[in-house]
């Protein structure tokens, strides 16, 4: 890993127009798992963790209301791990290689000495093409720009490696592993995470926290009387709606989708009801 790792801190400081020496498939497949397996480490360690510092500091806003249409397991891993991948390596990556088009434009030379510059313009519009991705518009945000970029800033350091010593398959294909290994980790922790059970006199409550929509019909059923909610049945909703439509309670933080069940004898009102959800907010369950 050390001698890889070294590899692309040599190229990204002096970036060359260059193949990687005695290239064979199983090099190739070498310098993927062990640039995959150092990005997720880093991200682990370090970036995660920062960035969910800052999101105690200032909510980032990643989706504040989720669109239920595209919001299903094929879909994302569809568009975000295959689709996003090879479209974003074909405008950010592919012209990374002196070619025959080009030697009827530019002399290899003169190549030579702007290679460099457009490795580092591809790295750093590769990164910040990502703040897209976020609805913040604070200055607080802007400021900490830099920071939730991080992981695609170095993200595109590698891929970059991988594009110029290898091919532009290569890069695709660790592009596709990395964003397909995002897309699927939040699956995975939430098979161990328990649902969010509340239970009192007064009422008892039952939310769990879901990934994406299935193909099961969506579930919206109150039964309330006099102004007081006594019971609740919600499949597959986002919780800024059931906020929004039922308290007139605008969350401005990342939307999730849930489904609830909610009974109480004496019934609740909107405002009881709303404290509820709100205590289930700020708990770290989800």
């Amino acid at each position: 890993m050390k001698n890889i790792l070294l590899e692309v801190y040599y190229f990204i400081k002096n970036p060359t127009d260059q193949r990687i020496e005695n290239w064979t498939f199983k090099k190739n497949v070498k310098y993927i798992l062990v640039i995959l397996c150092f990005e997720l480490v880093i991200n682990a360690l370090i970036f995660f963790p920062l960035i969910y510092f800052l999101n105690k500091v200032e909510p980032i806003l990643y989706e504040i209301r989720i669109d239920y249409n595209s919001n299903t397991f094929l879909q994302t891993l569809l568009i975000t791990a295959f689709l996003v991948p090879i479209a974003e390596e074909m405008i950010f990556r592919y012209l990374l290689r002196y070619n025959k088009l080009f030697s009827k434009i530019i002399d290899r030379n003169k190549w030579n000495f702007s290679f460099k510059i457009l490795v580092y313009i591809s790295i750093i519009l590769f990164g910040f093409v990502h703040s897209s991705n976020f609805e913040n518009s604070s200055t607080f945000f802007y400021c900490i720009l830099p920071i939730l970029v991080s992981t695609q800033l170095i993200g595109g350091i590698f891929l970059t490696f991988l594009r110029v010593r290898f091919n532009i398959l290569t890069s695709i294909v660790s592009h596709v592993l990395w964003n397909g290994i995002l897309t699927i980790i939040p699956i995975l922790i939430s098979i161990f995470e328990k649902p969010y059970e509340r239970m009192t006199e007064d009422y008892k409550l039952n939310i769990e926290y879901l990934n994406y929509n299935t193909s099961k019909p969506q579930k919206f059923q109150i039964d309330s009387t006099s102004n007081r909610i006594f019971k609740i049945a919600i499949e597959e909703y986002s919780f800024n709606h059931i906020l929004d439509s039922l308290c007139q309670y605008e969350r401005n933080r990342d939307d999730i989708l849930i489904n609830m069940k909610m009974e109480s004898k004496k019934g609740l009102t909107k405002e009881e009801f709303k404290k509820l959800l709100l205590d289930y907010d700020k708990s770290e369950l989800h």
